[in-house]
């Protein structure tokens, strides 16, 4: 019986009781039993789940411990970026209290971030911008923005505002209402800032390009998409409608100045400035009333995103053309002028030098005739006041020719020591005059045989010392040659011409080389002169890229100081010998027979009397016609053809010689009798078909020469038998 059971039994009931009731208790007893299986079994159940509770609740603390450091991870990870996030995170009440800002609110503004939580907003915000926060926020209350950016100003600390970009939307509770607003505020003032800037500098170069006087073009495609008001003033528009949009055609002649059509050459222009970068050219354009007219294109092509654009830059040549053509006009007329006063210098020269060739060989042959001693005295007045009057023609023709460009140096070979000797032979004679003593002395060094323009450099030695000697009363002149190297084939020398005369003052050493310029008002009085020497000497020194200086003292003295490169010559004899040995005798001149044509009756007795005492025969024309006629008629060894005569001038003859048919009148030698030395001159002889020339007055012993140079080539020719000195006019 079941413990429980029984113990109740016993203390209620006794031994007979239990007996009557024995069935009874025996159920009950079952029951009891069944009781005790059922809580065993219960109890079993509750273990069980009561096991099974303990691991569910164990897991979940662990994945709620897990959940919470989670949450404190995340919790603290936004904290920090809350906290360091350069953009205000802010959320207001529908009263406009801030609710919750971030520390960037600090940052940015300045604030407190505590002492500005519960403040109205609109405390910070600019007067000028609140209207534009409420319409925002009206457009949110609405539903007609979900989300609203816009940028306005915001108060900072120090009392300056800010510009700053909201983005900004509503707070919806649970219950679906709107509770406030939640947004970023980001600060944007160096944005602004420099939107400013791009502004004001975009403002600045529009106004430059608006404003500027030279006219701008913006091209794409040969389309204007825009212009300044200068552009349109060049084209000849008012409105800027009827030019932008138009086409470069529209503004330009179908061709160029060139014959080429004009979108031909427009496509090869804009190849190449966009294979250098930019590319400059003259272009005809067109106005709008149709008047062409000339102008400058600078044009750069600029590469966008959008696509490639030319910027142009116009310029108006109409006026520049106007000038050039103006100064062409005057270059013309004064190339004319130019012309017409070398031809009337050599006019002038011819007309001066033909009286006075007459005096100098008339002069020149009386003084040969053993004149007597009284008749020596006026022929030696007459030869200085010659020589004299001849100086001064050569001053004036060279300054001329040196001012007109047309001296040219000649490069020949001559040998110096011999050069010097002739150059100053004539010196020793003016100096013994004036009781002078005249040195010159060599360095030994200088080469024997050299090349250049011994006459040029023969004229600036010659004026040196012309005036050395002029200006000195007593004492010495002395010319000294120095070696100062070399270099390749080429030889450094200086020329001192130094004396003892009246000296340069300091304030004068600068003008003395000018034109007509001396140092002193009264020297041309007192020893005449026309102050072109110094002048002329300057520029033949400049013409050999050589340099002239001077060192002077009032009343002691004055040195001039000439240096010169001359070439080395490689020839063992020079072509021009300056000893007075060459003219002692005229011996291959023997037996020449000559024409000569000259229409002046005084340079024919001048050029006669040579001739004679040379054993040669002649004959005279008096023009270029008869001159051609006798040609024919006779074989002359050489021809002496003065340039203007009457009929027919010399440049005519000798062309008709030369076209006569037959090789004598090829090779016959003509010999040009100039009166002008100036190189177009020269050219003009040469061209005419003329061998060589000689200048007036005629200098002896230089027709000697130019006669034996070409005697050789004149002796192959046949030559009819004449007597000596036998004389044919016509």
């Amino acid at each position: 019986m079941h413990r429980l059971l029984k113990r109740q039994i016993r203390k209620f009931l006794s031994i007979e009781e239990q007996e009557k009731f024995k069935d009874f208790l025996d159920v009950i007893n079952d029951a009891y039993v069944d009781f005790d299986s059922d809580i065993k079994q219960i109890e079993n159940i509750l273990e069980e789940s009561s096991q099974e509770l303990f691991n569910v609740n164990r897991e979940l603390k662990k994945n709620l411990e897990t959940k919470s450091a989670e949450i404190k991870t995340t919790s603290s990870r936004l904290e920090s970026i809350v906290e360091n996030i350069k953009e205000v995170i802010f959320q207001t009440s529908f009263d406009g209290e801030w609710m919750y800002l971030n520390p960037a609110w600090t940052k940015i503004t300045g604030f407190d971030l505590w002492s500005s939580v519960g403040t109205n907003v609109f405390e910070f915000i600019h007067p000028d911008d609140i209207e534009l926060c409420k319409l925002k926020f009206k457009y949110l209350l609405d539903n007609k923005e979900k989300t609203n950016h816009f940028e306005l100003r915001f108060l900072t600390k120090s009392g300056s505002y800010k510009w700053c970009e909201i983005e900004e939307r509503l707070i919806i509770g649970e219950d679906g209402k709107a509770t406030g607003v939640s947004g970023f505020i980001k600060d944007i003032s160096d944005r602004k800032t420099l939107e400013e800037e791009k502004n004001l500098t975009t403002e600045k170069f529009r106004m430059i390009f608006e404003k500027s006087s030279v006219a701008y073009l913006i091209i794409k495609e040969s389309k204007f998409l825009d212009c300044n008001q200068a552009c349109l003033d060049l084209f000849g528009v008012k409105e800027r409608g009827d030019f932008i949009g138009k086409f470069v055609k529209d503004f330009t002649p179908e061709f160029q100045p060139d014959g080429i059509k004009s979108s031909d050459k427009a496509i090869d222009l804009i190849y190449q400035a966009r294979e250098k970068g930019f590319n400059k050219f003259d272009w005809i354009h067109m106005k709008k009333d149709g008047m062409e007219f000339p102008v400058e294109v600078i044009l750069n092509p600029i590469h966008l995103t959008e696509g490639n654009i030319h910027f142009v830059a116009l310029n108006d040549l109409s006026e520049r053309k106007r000038v050039e053509s103006e100064l062409i006009a005057a270059k013309e007329k004064a190339e004319e002028a130019t012309k017409a006063k070398a031809q009337f210098l050599s006019t002038m020269s011819h007309e001066i030098r033909t009286p006075m060739n007459a005096v100098i060989g008339v002069t020149h042959l009386l003084s040969e005739n053993e004149p007597r001693e009284d008749q020596l005295n006026n022929l030696n007045i007459l030869k200085l006041s010659a020589d004299n009057l001849m100086t001064l023609i050569n001053d004036i023709l060279d300054f001329s020719k040196i001012e007109a460009g047309k001296i040219e140096l000649e490069k020949i070979d001559f040998n110096f020591r011999n050069f010097i000797n002739n150059v100053t032979a004539g010196f020793f004679m003016k100096a013994k005059e004036k009781d002078l003593e005249f040195i010159v002395d060599i360095d030994p060094k200088i080469p024997t045989y050299l090349t250049g323009d011994p006459t040029r450099l023969s004229q600036i030695i010659t004026n040196l010392c012309c005036n050395a000697i002029k200006f000195t009363d007593e004492g010495r002149v002395v010319l000294k040659a120095d070696f100062k190297g070399n270099s390749d084939d080429r030889v450094s020398i200086q020329f001192k011409i130094s004396d003892t005369g009246i000296g340069i003052p300091a304030d004068k050493k600068d003008q003395i080389f000018e034109s007509f310029s001396q140092a002193d008002s009264n020297t041309t009085r007192l020893y005449g002169g026309t102050g072109l020497g110094l002048a002329i000497t300057g520029k033949l020194v400049e013409l050999m890229n050589g340099s002239i200086d001077v060192e002077s003292e009032t009343g002691k003295g004055t040195s001039f100081f000439v240096n010169v490169d001359l070439k080395t010559s490689l020839k063992s004899k020079p072509k021009v010998n300056f000893s007075d040995e060459h003219f002692a005798d005229c011996e291959k001149l023997k037996g020449m027979h000559i024409l000569v044509v000259e229409d002046n009756p005084m340079n024919v007795l001048i050029i006669k009397q040579f001739l004679k005492k040379w054993d040669v025969t002649y004959d005279v024309a008096k023009n270029g016609k008869i001159a051609l006629e006798k040609v024919q008629e006779t074989d002359y060894n050489m021809v002496l053809m003065d340039l203007q005569m009457p009929v027919m001038d010399g440049y005519n003859a000798s062309e008709n010689i030369r076209k006569l048919k037959g090789e004598k009148y090829q090779k016959l030698p003509i010999i040009a009798v100039t009166a002008s030395a100036f190189n177009e001159i020269r050219a003009k002889v040469i061209g005419a078909g003329m061998t060589d020339f000689v200048t007036k007055p005629i200098n002896p012993e230089e027709l000697c020469v130019k006669l034996e140079k070409y005697a050789d080539r004149s002796s192959k020719l046949q030559v009819s038998s004449h007597k000596p000195g036998k004389e044919n006019v016509t």
